[in-house]
């Protein structure tokens, strides 16, 4: 299989221009110098060879590919489903035809039936676009693809660890019959992906609740408190039973239902400087673990009604994001920026020995701290250390800010970070014995 996908990437020398060219002069000289023989099977190898070329240019030609998942979305480990339709728009049939598509190697989702996967190396990997040595890819051939016959084909795919994959890059390949002429069409200009989400696990939830159901009451509140009954009015056919009032509509004889007052709860709003974790060794399982611990913090505080936002640094493909709720989380929004959060690459120094190092993280400083009706900032970094060093930190209210480090906080902390309620981050999972 590996020796069919890489020659079929490739057509023969025979029908490339300058043979062709070369035929049809050499075919001419062999008339002009009365060489019959010669010509006759010049000229056969340049109709020949022609023909080829045109079958093999027109064979991918009205051929569309078309690649939907379900889920689009889920948490590792789990399965998609990916459901892809090839469709030959023309009368023409096609004789062969390839789907590859190249694996990274730390490829959020792999294939989870072995057959579909390729593996090569050395210059086959590096004829196909691989940065390493070793490339693996999906592959799947069809034959005999009739004109107008559509060909629906389902793979399943096991999610690894978090990040974003785009099923519909994919590569088609296809050509004559002859073997000599292959063409190589990208498909994909599509912008669907499948988030693979960070792993849940267990954690607690307790800090973050306690003192957080702090809640005003007024006109841009959006809960309504049960407790707080604001007046009453007419029953209307839309009202819940709950809501009749009894004890006055028995008094009255004229059925009526509370109103009760709305509440502004306060919520929580998480920033998570990435960049903390970047460096000359990439703290990698950290940064997963805490964005692990931090989904699933999201989650348990979405489960007990307090609304979370989330802020993001620049990352390697997108901006600083700040994801708002304004009556709830926005939890799609924020797994899947979650899901799709990349370090941005290390700084290279042009001074001669000097290391390469990584960029201090980027926020929207001044819409974070404009942000209004938040109950806590929490601040997620590798250590003390790196949030020292940020200017956000400097800025945030300590008696509104709690700090989150991974690495355990040491007991002695720096002057500028005394004020700052500072927990562990990994203290926050369940089982964790602290």
């Amino acid at each position: 299989m590996d020796d069919k996908l890489f020659i079929g990437a490739r057509s023969s020398l025979l029908v490339s221009n300058g043979a062709l060219a070369l035929y049809a002069v050499l075919a001419v000289l062999s008339a002009v110098f009365h060489v019959t023989s010669l010509c006759a099977v010049l000229a056969f190898l340049l109709f020949f060879c022609g023909v080829s070329r045109l079958w093999g240019e027109s064979a991918l030609r009205g051929v569309q590919v078309t690649c939907q998942s379900a889920p689009a979305a889920l948490f590792p480990p789990g399965e998609v489903t990916l459901r892809m339709r090839i469709q030959n728009n023309k009368l023409l049939p096609v004789i062969w035809m390839e789907v590859v598509q190249l694996l990274e190697e730390d490829a959020p989702l792999i294939p989870a039936d072995p057959g579909e996967i390729c593996h090569v190396q050395g210059r086959q990997a590096e004829l196909e676009g691989a940065s390493g040595e070793e490339a693996a890819f999906l592959y799947k051939k069809f034959t005999f693809v009739m004109g107008g016959e559509e060909i629906v084909w389902e793979s399943r795919w096991n999610a690894q660890h978090r990040g974003i994959f785009r099923p519909g890059r994919l590569r088609l390949r296809g050509g004559d019959g002859f073997g000599l002429t292959q063409k190589e069409q990208l498909t994909g200009g599509t912008d669907a992906f499948v988030a693979v989400y960070p792993r849940v696990q267990p954690v607690a939830t307790d800090l973050f609740l306690r003192d957080m159901w702090e809640a005003s009451s007024g006109a841009k509140g959006y809960q309504e408190d049960p407790t707080i009954i604001k007046s009453t009015r007419d029953y209307a056919l839309t009202d819940s039973y709950r809501r009749i009032n009894w004890r006055v509509t028995a008094r009255t004889q004229n059925t009526v239902v509370n109103t009760y007052e709305t509440i502004l709860p306060k919520s929580a709003h998480f920033i998570v400087d990435g960049e903390s974790f970047n460096g000359p060794a990439v703290q990698r399982e950290e940064l997963e673990d805490t964005l692990s611990i931090l989904t699933s913090l999201i989650l348990g505080l979405e489960d007990a009604g307090i609304r979370c936002g989330v802020s993001l640094p620049r990352s390697r493909t997108d901006g600083p994001r700040e994801i708002l709720g304004a009556e709830r989380t926005p939890l799609e929004e924020i797994l899947t920026a979650l899901a799709g959060y990349t370090l941005r690459p290390l700084v290279k120094p042009e001074e001669n020995g000097a290391k390469p190092y990584a960029r201090p993280a980027e926020f929207q400083e001044g819409q974070i701290l404009s942000l209004q009706n938040v109950g806590r900032f929490y601040y997620l970094c590798s250590s003390l250390k790196r949030a020292q060093s940020c200017s956000l930190v400097t800025r945030l209210d300590p008696a509104w800010t709690v700090l989150l480090p991974y690495a355990a906080p040491a007991a002695n902390r720096e002057a500028s970070l005394r004020e700052f309620h500072v927990v562990g981050l990994q203290t926050l999972k369940r089982g964790s014995g602290t």
